[in-house]
């Protein structure tokens, strides 16, 4: 059973007050990783928690709320890689260390008022052997998160926009309702970043998957009709 760590919140404002870790309830993947010691800092929407070229220095826990993980190309065109949930770790390139992951290659923004544990690499390394469970959680999820990029690479490779964004909507849905959310809260342009494809087409998407009764939207909060969309995904239906 984790035991209650004291840790230090700087709040929006950065002014820091005692809480316990185990205040938030994360999902049981990373849940170990709030037993470290931490500090934790919230964030309002559109706010970075780290930036690009950043020092790769600490790794990340969402307490609650959501972030976006975002890569950019040599043109400035955004890509969404992940939306990470309340007990999901993100940040993690900095355990690869050196000059391997010395800055940061990726960026870091709240997608609404969110909570996040901060941690430092080397609290994390040094609790390899007297922490053991937080490490096979923290492996278990890593392995996890290589199978998702393998996911989103053949999605890219061998399925249309369609495809991608049901796809895409079902994946989000699964975190999101494991998060307790029943919906997904994203708008058409971070769907467009999630799947590699602009707002405009996206919207477009979105018009074809509603008339067909695949899914029902309005301002930001996506419902899916599950056996609808996994059918479609299946191959039973299709939208030309």
């Amino acid at each position: 059973m984790m035991t209650a760590t004291p840790v230090r919140d700087e709040g929006l404002a950065g002014t820091p007050r005692m809480l316990k870790a185990q205040s938030a309830k994360p999902l049981p993947v990373f849940a170990n990783l709030t037993s470290l010691p931490h500090v934790e800092r919230a964030f309002r929407r559109g706010m970075p928690v780290y930036s690009f070229e950043d020092p790769a220095t600490h790794i990340y826990s969402v307490v609650s709320g959501r972030v976006k993980i975002m890569r950019a190309s040599a043109a400035g065109q955004n890509k969404i890689i992940s939306i990470r949930y309340c007990g999901d770790l993100f940040g993690e390139l900095a355990l690869a260390g050196g000059a391997v992951e010395a800055a940061r290659s990726d960026e870091a923004v709240a997608l609404e008022t969110t909570r996040v544990a901060v941690i430092r690499v080397a609290d994390f390394w040094r609790a390899r052997s007297s922490d053991p469970a937080t490490m096979q959680s923290v492996l278990q999820g890593l392995t996890r998160r290589l199978v998702e990029a393998h996911q989103q690479i053949e999605a890219l490779v061998f399925e249309n926009n369609h495809q991608r964004l049901a796809r895409a909507l079902l994946e989000e849905y699964r975190q999101a309702s494991g998060a307790g959310d029943q919906s997904v809260r994203l708008t058409h342009e971070e769907l467009a970043e999630l799947i590699g494809s602009s707002r405009e087409v996206v919207t477009g998407l979105m018009i074809e998957l509603r008339q067909r009764g695949l899914v029902d939207y309005k301002r930001g909060n996506v419902h899916l009709h599950l056996p609808e969309l996994k059918r479609f995904l299946a191959g039973e239906n299709s939208l030309s």
